[in-house]
């Protein structure tokens, strides 16, 4: 089974030339370094594994070095724009202002060192909690579309449960649902309810209905005591006829 993991590095002749470079301007240099140099500097240009595996470790270390000589400009930076300072940013400015022998060269790469792995570090927080943010973004998009999914869903289903009810009141009422208007059908049921309500506020049925407590006793009552009324008369005329005239008369 292949090894997983990054994929090894292959120096190029290039590579192995600025490595050379890049060591020799160095003013000082770790042991480690120090044998990768002089490797280099063999005429033959053939290297074993260990010998590979030396060079391969000055060139990460190389980059690595680069890396922290950058960020030395973004520190000087951030001095000269009068922002707070870290106390390792503290430091690594106070040892450019000494002389550069060997023990404060190492000092201020293993300043740097440090410097490097804590802004490494604040970088995964904050794409860390963008990602974070991302996801919460995510999410309750997710649940809006799926809350708004289901009050679609729920409201195709009312509509569907109505159309039902509408379908089966038609049939029992015995009218024809063929090419049913539904703006005739939403008109008819506006009108009775409204009808309902005007009925529903008369002084008769109010009497009633308290009285029964039933809305089809109350109904069936309401129709009886209007049909009674209809049987008075004054002088031959039926009060009906004389109380519907009185309202039919232009005011």
């Amino acid at each position: 089974m292949a090894a997983r993991g990054r994929p090894a590095k292959i120096l190029t002749s290039n590579d192995l030339m600025t490595l050379q470079q890049f060591l020799k301007n160095l003013p000082f240099l770790k042991k480690n370094q120090q044998q990768a140099l002089t490797l280099l500097q063999q005429a033959n240009g053939i290297f074993n594994d260990k010998q590979l595996n030396l060079l391969k470790a000055a060139d990460r270390d190389k980059n690595q070095f680069l890396k922290r000589q950058a960020l030395i400009e973004q520190i000087k930076l951030k001095d000269k724009n009068q922002q707070p300072l870290l106390a390792n940013e503290t430091e690594i400015l106070a040892l450019l202002t000494q002389e550069m022998d060997q023990d404060n060269f190492f000092r201020l790469d293993r300043a740097l060192e440090s410097y490097q792995k804590i802004e490494k570090a604040a970088l995964e927080n904050r794409i860390r909690l963008e990602n974070e943010h991302k996801r919460e973004i995510l999410q309750k998009s997710h649940k809006e579309l799926t809350d708004a999914q289901k009050k679609r869903n729920a409201e195709n289903q009312l509509k569907y449960a109505l159309g039902g009810a509408v379908l089966a009141a038609w049939n029992k009422l015995n009218l024809s649902t063929e090419n049913i208007d539904p703006e005739k059908v939403k008109n008819t049921i506006v009108n009775n309810q409204n009808f309902f309500r005007m009925v529903s506020n008369t002084t008769l049925y109010q009497y009633i209905h308290p009285r029964t407590e039933n809305y089809f006793r109350s109904r069936e009552l309401f129709i009886k005591v209007i049909e009674g009324l209809c049987e008075y008369d004054d002088h031959g005329t039926e009060l009906y006829i004389f109380e519907a005239d009185s309202h039919l008369k232009p005011q």
